[in-house]
């Protein structure tokens, strides 16, 4: 009498989920933009794509509703010597990410979640919102520790041969200061459709960074006030 090949045994989503989150590690942070560096969605999925589809496991976006509004400033134009108007298109709205199980797509959970985008082009200020969105929904689904959320990265920097210079605008955090100026700066520019958190949103996003203003360094700070006086005054 032969013995029949013992079946493995499937797995529902959200055991599939706990398999796809051990595969994630402390993601190095290769995407350079604005001076700072920070973990860029290729990368995310990169490191989990492989096994969802080992898993058969879909990621579906579903967006549930928009809204439009238009965001008018000025920049300052160097060739001309003078301020010019600038109107950025943005798209805000709720949507739904939804985990299925290939092997019984009636095995699925729902996330919900909101995106926001600002560009000077409507489809481009969509687009963008939806990638940004998906990078961090997979980060903060999965607790994705970056480089500056590991306590030991400066230990790791040191390993890796990297000089730790606290005292160098790079390094050393803002000052009071410069912190109260700045939140006058934008709290002088809120209004009905842009409140004090959005602006701040759309400073950090325009920065490249997107942790809290009070984790600036020196260098950070300097570079929001340049960009609030040089783009909205």
């Amino acid at each position: 009498m032969t013995k029949t090949a013992e079946q493995p045994k499937l797995l529902n989503i959200y055991q599939k989920l706990v398999e796809i989150r051990k595969t994630v590690d402390v993601f190095v942070k290769d995407s350079q933009g604005y001076g700072y560096r920070y973990v860029s969605g290729t990368q995310v999925l990169k490191k989990i794509r492989e096994k969802m589809d080992e898993l058969g496991v879909l990621l579906v976006p579903i967006v549930l509703n928009q809204n439009h509004s238009t965001f008018n400033y000025t920049v300052w134009d160097r060739e001309n010597k003078r301020e010019r108007p600038k109107t950025d298109f943005v798209v805000t709205g709720d949507m739904k990410y939804v985990w299925i199980n290939a092997d019984d797509p009636s095995d699925r959970i729902e996330i919900p979640w909101q995106y926001m985008g600002q560009q000077d082009d409507i489809s481009k200020a969509f687009g963008s919102a939806l990638t940004y969105t998906e990078r961090y929904f997979l980060m903060k689904f999965f607790s994705v520790p970056t480089d500056e959320d590991d306590p030991d990265a400066r230990d790791t920097a040191k390993q890796n041969g990297k000089i730790d210079k606290k005292e160098n605008g790079k390094n050393k955090k803002a000052s009071k200061n410069q912190l109260d100026y700045i939140d006058a700066l934008i709290s002088r520019r809120v209004t009905a459709d842009w409140t004090k958190e959005m602006l701040y949103e759309k400073l950090k996003e325009t920065m490249g960074v997107d942790k809290e203003p009070s984790e600036w360094t020196v260098e950070e700070a300097s570079k929001a006030i340049s960009i609030i006086t040089g783009r909205f005054e």
